[in-house]
């Protein structure tokens, strides 16, 4: 685990000294600075800051929370800087630096960045609603079944309650069957969750058949800490009108239908062990339309052979960055949205996600709610 975080990380620095320099000497050229000796080093200071913010946020985390999440925000803008600084220069290679440096392009390049995290903060904490029609070839007890899901919303000590309430109203506005959160509804600490009176929150989530939780990745990054261990987080959980699965399967008798919800990917790094899921279907009922909710989209090839009809997964907040969003292309089968593999009959669902991780901006991706109708093969009898 160590070996894994200290490559993020030096991958992290190295990025961001490369950014640094790039940001830097173009801000400089475009805004025509003259520097002193001593407005040079405090320019470079003030650059360098914003560059490795990310970096800070991440070392500052667990000591000054409040501080770490602040230097989120700056990177959220030092990122929109060096976006809109790459189409200035790339307009400023096209006119073959014929262009020049002028008071009004400083005011648009200001403007544009201002205007860019505006934009890319509202996509982050302004969700749509996304629908998606999935037929199940085998029958339930019903014809068809609303599934609302939510995942990453990751709330900790800048998550307002508004932005919770948001979420709430527009789910109690869809006419669920039932809820599922797939994961990483902490963003690290249990804290923020019970002491801002988001569990009090999440009792108000209205549908037929309850809410059901499962752990993502940062439900367990925090777990050895005191008051924020596993059990902690279950109890917490819990007390907000929740049902957690951890590896557990429920049949819903009134629907028909049987739901796994799966320990996260992660668990095994925390001494817990995680079923494997052939150990799982073992106890469900394959006859029955069958419902896996797991955090992390890694295979899509074991459950479909394995008999499970729908994947429901979040995890990869659909890139949140352009362009993380085109590597995840390459690392997922399914990193977002829509997935059906016809010769098993079976299909993934992955959600963008309702909240972010780190900068408060998404660019090229928006946060969301999904939606899912599930029609179910008419029964015989």
């Amino acid at each position: 685990m160590s070996f894994i975080y200290f490559s993020i990380l030096f991958m992290m620095i190295v990025i961001s000294i490369l950014m640094i320099a790039y940001l830097g000497k173009r801000w400089a050229f475009w805004f025509n600075f003259h520097f002193t000796s001593y407005s040079k080093i405090i320019y470079w200071l003030i650059v360098a800051i914003a560059g490795l913010s990310l970096v800070l946020s991440r070392a500052l985390d667990g000591i000054f929370n409040k501080l770490s999440l602040i230097f989120n925000i700056i990177f959220a803008g030092f990122l929109c800087s060096i976006f809109i600084l790459l189409i200035f220069d790339a307009i400023y290679l096209l006119c073959k630096k014929k262009l020049k440096p002028n008071l009004l392009l400083r005011i648009v390049y200001v403007s544009l960045v201002f205007s860019l995290f505006y934009y890319s903060h509202e996509m982050a904490v302004s969700p749509k609603t996304v629908y998606y029609q999935v037929k199940i070839d085998k029958p339930a007890h019903v014809e068809n079944l609303r599934i609302v899901q939510l995942s990453d919303i990751h709330i900790n000590e800048l998550t307002s309650s508004g932005f919770i309430q948001q979420m709430i109203d527009k789910v109690n506005q869809l006419n669920a069957d039932f809820i599922v959160i797939t994961g990483d509804t902490l963003d690290k600490r249990l804290a923020p969750f019970t002491e801002q009176g988001f569990d009090k929150q999440f009792q108000q989530l209205k549908s037929k058949h309850g809410t059901y939780v499962i752990f993502g990745n940062h439900e367990y990054l925090n777990t050895r800490k005191q008051n924020n261990s596993e059990e902690d987080i279950i109890n917490a959980f819990k007390q907000a009108k929740m049902k957690v699965l951890k590896d557990d399967i429920v049949y819903l008798d009134d629907i028909g239908i049987t739901l796994i919800g799966r320990d996260d990917f992660s668990s095994v790094l925390y001494d817990v062990k995680r079923s494997t899921l052939a150990e799982l279907m073992m106890f469900a009922d394959k006859n029955t339309p069958v419902i896996l909710l797991d955090h992390q989209p890694k295979d899509l090839t074991e459950p479909a052979n394995l008999g499970v009809d729908l994947m429901i997964s979040g995890h990869t907040h659909a890139g949140q960055i352009f362009p993380i969003n085109l590597i995840e292309k390459l690392t997922y089968k399914n990193a977002y949205g829509l997935y059906q593999n016809e010769d098993n009959n079976f299909t993934s669902i992955v959600s963008s996600g309702y909240g972010f991780w780190g900068p408060p901006i998404r660019l090229m991706t928006r946060s969301e709610i999904v939606v899912i109708d599930v029609v179910f093969k008419k029964s015989t009898q």
